[in-house]
């Protein structure tokens, strides 16, 4: 993508302006330029530069549950700067390329560990520490998609399974069916108030209509 095009949230401008507000010393724009090259990078059909800009206008809706709305708008932007299908640790190589990042320009440290905390939640091992408001609104927001209405839901999944084109059909379609099984035994998909109150009953057909196609 030329990042000079970049979809809405995601621009050179919003970037250099967060930067700044992170008190990152360094320019913003070759660290742009890296977020951009890697959200593009060839087999990525969901996990885009669109997708960072739909998680950054999630929080532009939401930025009254953030604590630390700079740090939310960081994770979000750094969450899924290594993703690779091939391997399981994708959250922990963007949080340690994201440290070293902030590090190399001199933000501080609580603020990097922080954000390096965030980017490890959209793992969606296990629901967010109720204590955490930073933590669940970025958690809610990075599963917004489950919520989404019917047609977008459906290209979501159909992006997913883009990005899985190397999977035989029944590795991926017994690994996902494990996924979203593991969504719908939760008691409560969404952290916060206004998301469960907007999305959970839509996700939750959703996961179930999905879960029909996949059997």
């Amino acid at each position: 993508m030329n990042s000079d095009a970049a979809p809405g949230r995601a621009s050179l401008d919003h970037w250099t302006r967060l930067w700044q507000r992170l008190g990152a010393v360094t320019p913003a724009e070759p660290v742009y330029r890296q977020l951009v090259a890697r959200y593009s990078e060839p087999g990525r059909a969901y996990h885009t530069l669109e997708h960072v800009a739909r998680c950054l206008e999630e929080l532009d809706r939401h930025a009254s549950l953030a604590e630390h709305p700079d740090e939310v708008a960081a994770a979000l932007w750094f969450h899924d700067a290594v993703y690779d299908t091939r391997r399981n640790d994708n959250e922990e190589q963007s949080a340690a390329w994201a440290r070293e990042t902030l590090g190399a320009a001199k933000v501080a440290a609580p603020v990097i560990d922080r954000i390096g905390r965030l980017i490890l939640v959209t793992r969606h091992r296990e629901p967010p520490p109720a204590t955490d408001a930073d933590a669940a609104l970025v958690s809610d927001i990075d599963l917004a998609i489950l919520g989404a209405p019917r047609a977008e839901y459906a290209r979501y999944q159909e992006a997913i399974r883009t990005e899985y084109a190397w999977v035989p059909e029944p590795a991926f379609r017994a690994a996902r069916k494990s996924v979203l099984e593991g969504f719908l035994a939760r008691s409560q998909i969404y952290a916060t108030r206004p998301f469960a109150e907007a999305l959970e009953a839509r996700a939750r057909e959703n996961l179930r209509g999905a879960l029909d196609a996949l059997r």
